[in-house]
């Protein structure tokens, strides 16, 4: 059995300015030093509160001894907080507050693993975002170096901040235009390649000779590492080297998983995006999962167009063709639209993804059962996971970078990625079986080892102060209707939006 906690607040809101004190002296924290307060910061209290529906430590709530990480972390421990940080606010999306994990919410779980952890241990937040983020921007909109400075200050703690990847690429935001790649120094612990080889869940379309695609990343690297029986990941030792992994996504949707919660935020541990296959090249016919076999051949063009031309032209030049593309071909991700008048989905972003599930399950067994002292899988977990989920303000439509926010109150909490992330899917309104990263790790043979909840979600117990959410059943009559993305539209919701 294995529970989830969903919690919706009262007030879909978080704290207003970092670092984010919680409104009220909790009596468990007082004894750790933890005694500012500040505004009001319904996020933190959600959390909270959160983290007692678990029933964690449930003998010490509400008294100075109660510890709801005691199960998880121990004094002394390395701990990684791995939140969504994914690129900073841009156009539509500033203050928006649903494109990345919100400080209110890291502040809140940063506290409760400092309760855990004490002065002996080792806390870090890190993140993977996308080559194109500013991560000073990305840590600023989350308010982090102010709780750094309130972590030296109050409590003579380090927490150290940490971008993971090993490139940035300089873009132009109104056109997306990629104006040059710059070298970063990355984890400063390194990073592991790991070849899963023939575990790796990649290894079922092997014979199929997959082409493998990312982005804007050069193709050859990415197919260099997948050749079969080949399939190399680069991933962050500190993370690797972590007694626990607390992991702090945001509710989203996803052009090409569906959803993007727990599992998908593990994309994040890694230093190079290239080791990451998102799709593989061509139509569906063409033994490729990039389009439908039925996509129009205007849209087709424009893929190509943007592949070929991508770093190649001045940025006035780029702006006016993405310009013509849109006004002419229908092409491009809607800003900050939910996709329901748009059938344009390009990368691989539709429900015929058949690739990048695969990685996310590759990713999430390197981070439970990876040993970076014998470089190789373990049968039983080297690290403890708990994961804590901000759905204060979610966003849904063309996620995860181009949706809109959708205020829900909501914060999930548990220790299995995939039981979380059917719950959250059932909740947003969608039909779980028709997700393939959600249906293919549940029926993955054999199973992925870090899940309970695989094929019978009867193993799953739903706790929630909201009787109706108790169930999967109840999830499903009272869900939150959100708008899927562009190419996911009448094929995931439950029941049909318009």
């Amino acid at each position: 059995m294995t529970q989830v906690a969903l919690l919706q607040s009262d007030s879909a809101q978080y704290g207003t300015q970092a670092p984010f004190h919680p409104d009220s002296e909790f009596p468990e924290l007082i004894n750790a030093g933890i005694r500012a307060t500040g505004s009001s910061n319904p996020a933190y209290r959600a959390v909270r509160e959160t983290l007692a529906l678990l029933g964690l430590d449930k003998h010490n709530f509400g008294t100075p001894q109660w510890n709801p990480l005691r199960a998880y972390i121990q004094p002394g421990d390395k701990v990684v907080l791995k939140p969504n940080l994914v690129l900073h606010e841009f156009g539509p999306q500033k203050n928006a507050n649903c494109l990345t994990t919100h400080g209110s919410i890291i502040r809140a779980a940063l506290d409760y693993v400092y309760l855990a952890v004490g002065r002996g241990g080792r806390i870090t937040i890190a993140d993977a975002p996308l080559q194109g983020a500013d991560f000073s921007r990305v840590i600023d909109d989350a308010g982090l170096p102010r709780i750094q400075q309130y972590y030296r200050d109050a409590l003579r703690c380090d927490i150290a901040v940490l971008d993971l990847r090993q490139v940035h690429a300089v873009i132009d935001e109104d056109s997306s235009l990629i104006r040059r790649v710059e070298r970063l120094s990355g984890d400063p612990r390194g990073y592991c390649e790991i070849d899963l080889g023939y575990e790796s869940r990649l290894r079922e379309i092997d014979a199929t000779h997959p082409r493998y695609v990312v982005g804007d990343y050069d193709a050859a690297v990415t197919n260099s590492r997948h050749s079969g029986p080949r399939h190399s990941y680069v991933v962050s030792r500190s993370v690797l080297e972590a007694d626990a992994v607390i992991c702090l996504p945001k509710l989203k949707t996803h052009s090409k998983t569906g959803v993007t919660v727990c599992l998908k935020n593990m994309v994040g541990i890694i230093g190079s995006k290239d080791c990451l296959p998102h799709h593989r090249q061509g139509k569906s016919r063409q033994g490729g999962d990039e389009f439908a076999a039925d996509y129009p051949v205007r849209w087709w063009l424009s893929a190509r167009a943007h592949d070929r031309l991508q770093r190649r032209l001045p940025v006035p030049a780029w702006r006016f063709l993405r310009s013509m593309a849109r006004t002419f071909l229908g092409a491009g991700t809607p800003h900050n639209g939910n996709g329901r008048r748009s059938s344009f989905y390009p990368s691989g972003g539709w429900h015929g993804n058949d690739t990048i599930w695969r990685t996310v399950d590759d990713l999430n067994r390197i981070l439970f059962f990876y040993d970076p002292h014998r470089d190789d899988m373990q049968i039983e977990p080297r690290r403890k996971y708990f994961a804590m989920v901000d759905g204060i303000i979610s966003m849904e439509g063309n996620g995860p970078l181009r949706g809109t926010p959708k205020s829900t109150g909501l914060v999930m909490a548990g220790d299995d990625p995939l039981a979380i992330d059917i719950a959250a899917a059932t909740l947003m309104g969608f039909d779980w079986r028709r997700i393939r990263m959600l249906d293919g790790i549940a029926h993955s043979s054999p199973s992925c080892g870090y899940a309970v909840a695989t094929k019978d979600v009867s193993a799953m117990q739903l706790l929630s102060n909201i009787p109706a959410w108790r169930s999967l059943e109840g999830l499903i009559e009272n869900a939150l209707a959100f708008h899927p993305p562009s190419g996911w539209r009448k094929f995931v919701e439950m029941h049909h939006v318009e």
